[in-house]
């Protein structure tokens, strides 16, 4: 699922999306039943970065389907609107799944314009399971592959391989958290949202949601349209989520955002990387000592930079220097080898040893592919781009390996939903995070809803590189002042 830059891949993706109107509104449950107001009661914060902002707990049911399963603490952070009085709450969630965001509070306000600042009091919260909330999750140990560094590879047989190190080191983190794992997801934390908006005595909220904060701000407005009076959605997941089309999607959006990270940076850049990678097939990259870059380090290297823009022009030098190595038949240096290895991710995001990436992904998403499944997506994606792309499909299709079905999944929007307020989806074209025929597919499932597209690959893009973006949105957080239906913004060079 990738989006190549043309105007007919465009033009066929709008075309072959859902059109308002087409299906019936999904079924919204009934709000929880709720016994007693939450109640908030704000301190000082102590946290490093947090000097201006206001602390609190707020105590919510341990399982929304069970008035008597006893309780949790959700830890909240805010920060008040620069004009007093303010307009209303900004909550934003900064993704992961597993992403706390009450140590971001600081750093994600400062990406706001002042204007939103000045009338938003900013609040933030930490998950079920994340940061300073209960349930305290004890840590999993998860392997990483362990693929031959050169030559041709197996994929089915190191995908089975892998499957199974992967399901009995969850079955064994499921054992260590088994009282709270199934009421981590997302299902119950929508419900805490309301109750932290309920809280904060106000009727409407504004959410931003970011990378897995969208799937939360799409079911949030699923459950309780009527209490947004913003939603944004920003590296949008799509609308109907399944770790089988996770592994599927790195067929393409990881050669796509490299491709346009290098390509920003000329041809000489792309020639280097087709160079380095066509030399780590049958070789590795050593330094003075006895430590090797292969191939699968260096391809996790630049998927990681290629999402965040900030990162480009390291990885731009990283690489020529890289293939000037390969060319002049030297030894690579300390710093090369160090540069490149800190910077090793595996699959959408940094959960591998946090619970809480783990638990909440199984419980939203309960299907589990097969290791065929996984494998024919790592063999095509190896195709498309070579063979060190294969491995982001591993680790995403892996991720819930020998984990049962946990807790309640939160219901695809599999038909269009109409809200008092549509909301504004923002997406670069070449995020390898989110790709952007999810997020289109969403724009396709909400009636009235603006699609912001990024002509870069920056994974969540308001408050970033773009000026383009941050018009199209701020206006709508301000004034409800929608932005056209479909808003193109040019890629900003580095």
């Amino acid at each position: 699922m990738r989006r190549l830059l043309t105007a007919a891949l465009v033009s066929c993706v709008v075309l072959l999306g859902i059109p308002a109107g087409a299906a019936a509104q999904p079924a919204i449950e009934a709000e929880p039943r709720v016994n007693a107001q939450p109640t908030l009661s704000w301190k000082p914060c102590t946290g490093e970065g947090l000097k201006r902002a206001q602390c609190s707990f707020l105590t919510v049911p341990r399982d929304w389907g069970s008035a008597d399963s006893g309780t949790y603490r959700i830890a909240v952070a805010r920060i008040r609107a620069e004009v007093a009085p303010s307009r209303g709450v900004l909550i934003f969630n900064p993704g992961g799944p597993g992403g706390g965001g009450v140590e971001a509070l600081d750093f994600v306000r400062e990406r706001l314009p002042k204007q939103v600042k000045d009338v938003y009091d900013v609040v933030a919260f930490d998950p079920r399971g994340v940061g300073a909330s209960q349930p305290e999750l004890t840590g999993c140990r998860t392997p990483q592959p362990e693929f031959p560094p050169t030559g041709p590879i197996d994929w089915q047989a190191e995908t089975a391989t892998f499957l199974d190190a992967m399901s009995a080191a969850l079955q064994k983190c499921l054992a260590a958290d088994e009282v709270d794992a199934e009421f981590v997801g997302s299902w119950q934390v929508i419900r805490d949202i309301d109750a932290l908006r309920r809280a904060l005595g106000v009727e409407k909220i504004a959410f931003w949601g970011m990378s897995y904060g969208t799937t939360l701000g799409r079911a949030y407005a699923q459950q309780f349209p009527q209490r947004l009076r913003a939603l944004i959605l920003d590296g949008t997941i799509t609308p109907t989520p399944a770790i089988g089309d996770y592994a599927r999607e790195h067929i393409w959006d990881d050669a796509t955002a490299i491709q346009t990270m290098l390509g920003a940076f000329g041809a000489k850049s792309k020639r280097s990387y087709r160079v380095v990678m066509n030399f780590l097939e049958d070789n590795v990259l050593s330094t003075d000592g006895d430590d090797e870059l292969t191939r699968w380090d260096v391809i996790s290297f630049l998927t990681g930079s290629a999402a965040y823009q900030r990162r480009w022009p390291d990885a731009n030098i990283i690489i020529n220097q890289l293939y000037d190595a390969v060319r002049q038949s030297r030894a690579i240096t300390r710093e090369q080898y160090e540069r490149v290895r800190s910077e090793v991710v595996t699959g959408r995001g940094r959960g591998g040893a946090n619970p809480a990436y783990h638990f909440i992904n199984c419980s939203d998403m309960h299907d589990r592919p097969s290791a065929e499944v996984i494998a024919g997506a790592a063999q095509q994606a190896a195709k498309v781009g070579g063979t060190a792309l294969g491995l982001p499909s591993i680790s995403e299709g892996t991720q819930c390996a020998g984990l049962p079905a946990l807790g309640r999944s939160v219901p695809p929007l599999a038909g269009t939903l109409r809200l008092p307020n549509p909301p504004v989806i923002v997406n670069s074209i070449g995020d390898n995070r989110t790709p952007w025929l999810g997020a289109r597919a969403t724009a396709n499932a909400f009636t009235g809803s603006s699609m912001v597209t990024y002509a870069g690959t920056q994974h969540v893009t308001y408050g970033g590189p773009s000026p383009c973006v941050d018009a199209a949105v701020t206006p709508y957080l301000l004034s409800g002042t929608m932005p056209a239906r479909s808003v193109a913004c040019p890629l900003i060079y580095p």
